[in-house]
């Protein structure tokens, strides 16, 4: 927190300004005045010069008190008369000695850490650590209005000793409430699952973001290192409904994917059965078009030899139809003049009918055996 008091520098106003240098005659001359009070026979020409070469002295050893060392670890925040006026880096510098100038130097490598949401610690033994819970640090309002419980912890260093040291009045303190009201405004703006599963790195780097522009605002003087994200959880009153809301999502998840797969089996099978049967009547369309083709050009070619030759084409047609007609059949040609030479007609009808009654077993048991 800045000073409350108005005006200059350092304790008793903000900011550096130009210091006023003392006047070293005036005060060179009151102190021999001093001595000639205390010097018997008021000083004379020789105890004069001897107190000036002693005033002189004091004085040079007095202003080399002012060099002073600022180690590699630390900045330089020199003050004359209280006030601020400059922030000297690791070397070697001056500033007016005490009283009236004074030099602070802390240490701005020092990696400083505060918790929010949880205290940890070690045993008054020294061996066994601990960490206890502040429920109310870690337990934040999401977006979607559900409660979540986080604990983190920001670690810091000093950036500008200078304003740290002038506009901070309790470093540690500050850093963790603009932490946490820092990290609530994050909460408030993300979902609970987000938050609680994959979003946990993005929620640190936002809020390490908002820190650091919050505490440039102020002007502390601060750098925020890193904020690391300890814990993020349920309530712990909720803990159990939330473990159940769990299990019951993977059961959930777990059922839809069996469906899914068991409908790509399903689905796939049936891809296939109709791609099945798609290229079967293709196949089947293809060899219908085809005897069709054939049987229409075998046509026009006999329509063709029809009309150069009609007699010729008619007798080898009714010839072609008749041996496909008799083809197949038992028969006995007799002709007139075997009639006339005295051989008597005769027609074995029951030869006939055992011959067909044969030829009827075999295509039937021909046709049983080609039945799968």
């Amino acid at each position: 927190m800045p000073w409350s008091n108005q005006g200059g520098g350092g304790p008793w106003g903000r900011g550096p300004s130009t210091p006023q240098q003392p006047n070293l005659e005036d005060i060179v001359r009151k102190f021999q005045d001093m001595l000639r009070r205390f010097l018997p026979g008021g000083g004379g020409g020789g105890n004069s010069r001897i107190i000036a070469l002693l005033i002189g002295a004091a004085v040079v050893l007095w202003l080399a008190t002012g060099i002073y060392r600022v180690q590699p670890e630390e900045q330089g925040v020199a003050m004359i008369f209280g006030k601020w006026v400059d922030t000297t880096p690791p070397g070697l510098h001056y500033n007016l000695p005490a009283p009236i100038g004074h030099v602070l130097t802390p240490k701005v490598t020092r990696v400083n850490q505060v918790e929010v949401g949880f205290r940890s610690g070690a045993s008054d033994s020294g061996r066994q650590a601990f960490s206890r819970d502040v429920d109310q640090e870690s337990q934040m309002l999401t977006g979607d209005e559900n409660i979540i419980d986080i604990q983190f912890a920001v670690q810091w260093v000093i950036k500008d000793a200078g304003l740290f040291l002038f506009n901070v009045r309790n470093p540690e303190g500050t850093v963790k409430d603009v932490a946490e009201a820092a990290m609530r405004e994050i909460i408030g703006e993300s979902n609970f699952e987000v938050a609680y599963t994959q979003g946990r790195t993005a929620i640190a780097s936002e809020t390490q973001k908002l820190i650091q522009q919050i505490l440039d605002n102020y002007g502390a003087g601060i750098q925020i290192l890193q904020v690391n994200v300890q814990n993020v959880s349920p309530p712990k009153d909720a803990l159990g409904a939330f473990l159940d809301v769990q299990a019951a999502g993977q059961d959930k998840e777990r059922a839809m994917n069996e469906a899914q797969g068991y409908l790509n089996e399903v689905t796939q099978k049936a891809q296939g059965q109709a791609e099945q049967i798609i290229k079967a009547a293709e196949a089947y369309k293809a060899e219908r078009v085809n005897a069709a083709t054939g049987d229409a050009q075998r046509f026009l070619a006999v329509y063709q030899q029809y009309v150069q030759n009609k007699d010729v084409t008619t007798r080898r047609i009714y010839l072609d139809t008749m041996e496909k007609i008799l083809g197949n059949m038992d028969k006995v040609l007799i002709t007139h003049d075997a009639a006339s030479s005295g051989v008597v007609p005769y027609l074995p009808l029951n030869e006939l009918l055992k011959q067909k009654s044969t030829a009827a077993a075999a295509a039937a048991a021909a046709q049983k055996g080609a039945t799968p």
